[in-house]
């Protein structure tokens, strides 16, 4: 028997995932300087991420759920770098970028361990999903 309490938290889930979606939009045949030109045009406007694969444009504006599950995992990590003393940078949601490999990125949470360098030695990119049953 489902209690009380348990119905309530499954609804109030459900309705935070209908109140609090997370919107993805893919386009296709995208070149370069177009992927360039929007990161330009989206500089000014926090809240939306972009990635670029070979061509493939992906806009994607996160879920509340997903900044703070992002978020948590950025502080559990960074108290385990401060614990061990591990050297770290944090570079958050930089934008990484390749022009010859076509391919550009913004993870959730990025860090430099040990020495600071041009590329990130660890990513983070949460997923969100419906979940199960």
């Amino acid at each position: 028997m489902v209690g009380v309490g348990t119905k309530l938290l499954e609804d109030f889930s459900k309705q935070l995932q209908i109140d609090d979606p997370e919107e993805r939009r893919m386009i296709s045949g995208v070149t370069w300087d177009q992927y360039e030109a929007l990161l330009e045009d989206f500089e000014d406007r926090p809240g939306y991420r972009i990635a670029f694969l070979d061509g493939m444009l992906e806009i994607m504006s996160p879920s509340r759920r997903h900044e703070i599950s992002s978020e948590n995992i950025g502080r559990l990590l960074e108290v385990y770098f401060e614990e061990m003393r591990i050297r770290f940078w944090g570079l958050g949601s930089t934008t990484f970028r390749r022009a010859e490999r076509a391919g550009g990125a913004e993870a959730d949470k990025s860090y430099n361990l040990g020495t600071e360098k041009e590329f990130p030695d660890l990513v983070i990119e949460v997923i969100v999903t419906s979940g199960g049953g």
